[in-house]
């Protein structure tokens, strides 16, 4: 698994995308990306489901994925009581995700920088 991290529409979509290219050009023919796996965090709390034990399931079942998650605890805290802990358990998950992650890059202005290398 890569894990891209970054801000806010910095491009790490697109980094994503040309690592996916890079992969399944490679053979590696399991190389998809998983965008904004913030959003899907924040959709799983609101449905009232644990989202560590989604992200544990997408990750064994697709060990080749590129994950793409926005850096939220840079920025105010948030009123809503809801943002805060989906704020917090993205920082949580992301933690994990790094740790697991074969590499982990760190996106700002279009310009990836390799974090972490196994």
């Amino acid at each position: 698994m890569i894990l891209i991290t970054g801000g806010a529409w910095q491009g790490k979509k697109a980094f994503a995308d040309e690592l996916a290219r890079q992969e399944i050009a490679d053979g590696k023919s399991g190389a998809q990306v998983v965008a904004d796996i913030h959003e899907t965090i924040a959709e799983t709390m609101r449905e009232g489901k644990n989202p560590y034990v989604l992200v544990a399931e997408l990750t064994e079942k697709n060990p080749d994925l590129i994950i793409t998650v926005n850096e939220l605890g840079c920025g105010i805290v948030p009123i809503d009581a809801f943002d805060r802990e989906w704020r917090e358990t993205t920082g949580r998950i992301s933690c994990l995700l790094a740790e697991k992650a074969e590499r982990v890059y760190r996106v700002t202005c279009g310009i990836a920088t390799e974090i972490k290398t196994e």
